[in-house]
């Protein structure tokens, strides 16, 4: 599956990197219970509205967040598509976005069982995740490069569970994006 999500970004590259709007880049999303660092394609669909996707890893150390468990931590791969409008503003522009995350997850817990005995199990899930984003890029230098700082809001739900229940909820987060345009 890695692979195949790979070859796919990689096809979509070079497939659409010659339209307008167009550009290459990374993010960082930071989240109350974890991490996620993707690489990015955003390419124009129109003078406004560009499409996103992305493709990265998900670190997660729920903590205490989750009202399942005691502890979860774990890891995967994934990715969003997205849709965004562009409202030049100043020097930059503000963005609104719409998008769609799925994450294959590994996630290992610890819980208390019968006489408060800890017992601890590790859960496959695939999680789906709409969400809404909202914020600025500003262009650094010649315009070629911009740097984002945007807002999310959304849900997780755990479409496909292997083992125990985990957490799954409503969650924010902040991304911090850089992006080259082509």
């Amino acid at each position: 599956m890695k692979k195949y999500l790979l070859y796919l970004f990689i096809f979509g590259t070079f497939s659409i990197a010659n339209g307008q709007n167009t550009g290459f880049g990374v993010s960082f999303q930071a989240y109350p219970a974890g991490v996620i660092p993707t690489l990015n394609l955003q390419h124009g669909i129109n003078e406004n509205t560009t499409m996103l996707l992305r493709v990265g890893a998900n670190f997660t150390d729920r903590k205490d967040f989750s009202d399942v468990n005691i502890s979860e931590e774990g890891e995967g791969f994934g990715g969003s598509l997205g849709i965004r409008k562009h409202f030049p503003s100043g020097k930059g522009e503000f963005i609104a976005g719409l998008n769609l995350d799925v994450w294959s997850m590994n996630i290992d817990w610890i819980d208390i069982g019968p006489a408060d005995a800890p017992i601890t199990g590790s859960t496959y899930v695939l999680i789906v995740q709409p969400w809404l984003e909202g914020g600025y890029f500003l262009p650094l230098g010649n315009g070629k490069t911009k740097l984002g700082l945007t807002l999310g809001l959304g849900r997780e739900f755990n479409a496909i569970t292997s083992g125990e229940e985990v957490e799954q909820g409503f969650i924010g987060s902040a991304l911090l994006h850089y992006l080259i345009m082509l």
